[in-house]
């Protein structure tokens, strides 16, 4: 039996998430179901992170095992003929027997993008969450360094988290902007990416998160508040759930 590890890109957008469901379709299920006719066989596959409904993937990672002879290289193509559009596996390769795409993780590392403009952006639409007034970054970086280091994140977990525990370790978190590409721009307006690195996360850990600091860029919420609301270890205390549209899985480290 050999063991391949995927290297997968996906738009979120019209999947429950990366977890197989009973109330619609899932990106798990679906490049399953394409490996499946491939190579003939029943095929589990594990995922390194289980991506919400509408978050979407850069490099998710998974693994499955299979007893086809098909070199390691060949499911990229062969998986993409069969796989819908907004799914692609960007990689392949032959794991050792010991090597699982969760359990073996070290840490991840997500972008949240956000919008900042007058208009909606078609091109961005699904890919961004748009907001109408201008953000602090120097703010939103002051605030975000509280977050560093290991903390228990309570604050930040969304209910029916199923983690044993909520302690996390964030190594690295950047808020920077930048204009619009030429392509898309439409008339005015910048795009915010916060980029968070750690060992890993809780449920909608990020994007709660993300809505706080935004709370902070708009000078709803200061460096002290973010200290207050981590420290009390309540999620009433913390800002909204920011959209799951702007949440993109960037990489898992191993």
């Amino acid at each position: 039996m050999r063991k391949i590890k995927l290297r997968i890109m996906y738009d979120g957008t019209r999947y429950v998430g990366w977890q197989e469901q009973p109330n619609g379709v899932s990106v798990q299920a679906t490049i399953r179901d394409a490996l499946k006719r491939m190579v003939g066989e029943e095929v589990a596959l594990v995922g390194a992170s289980r991506t919400d409904a509408g978050v979407h993937a850069v490099a998710q990672v998974a693994h499955f095992e299979t007893e086809s002879r098909v070199p390691a290289g060949g499911f990229v193509a062969g998986v993409n003929s069969i796989l819908p559009d907004d799914i692609a596996v960007t990689d392949a390769e032959e794991v050792p027997e010991g090597f699982h795409a969760r359990r073996s993780s070290k840490g991840k590392r997500y972008v949240y993008r956000i919008l900042v403009s007058r208009s909606r952006n078609p091109f961005l639409e699904g890919r961004a969450w748009t907001l109408r007034n201008a953000l602090n970054i120097d703010s939103m970086r002051a605030a975000s360094a509280c977050l560093l280091g290991e903390h228990d994140f309570s604050s930040f977990r969304a209910s029916g988290c199923g983690s044993r525990d909520s302690v996390r370790t964030i190594t690295r978190i950047e808020v920077s902007s930048r204009p619009l590409p030429h392509e898309m721009l439409s008339g005015e307006g910048e795009i915010v990416e916060l980029l968070f690195e750690g060992n890993g996360f809780l449920r909608h850990m990020i994007r709660n998160i993300v809505g706080t600091l935004v709370d902070a860029g708009h000078g709803r919420l200061s460096s002290d508040d973010i200290q207050r609301i981590l420290l009390a270890k309540k999620r009433i205390e913390a800002g909204r759930c920011a959209p799951a549209s702007g949440l993109f899985l960037a990489d898992v480290f191993y």
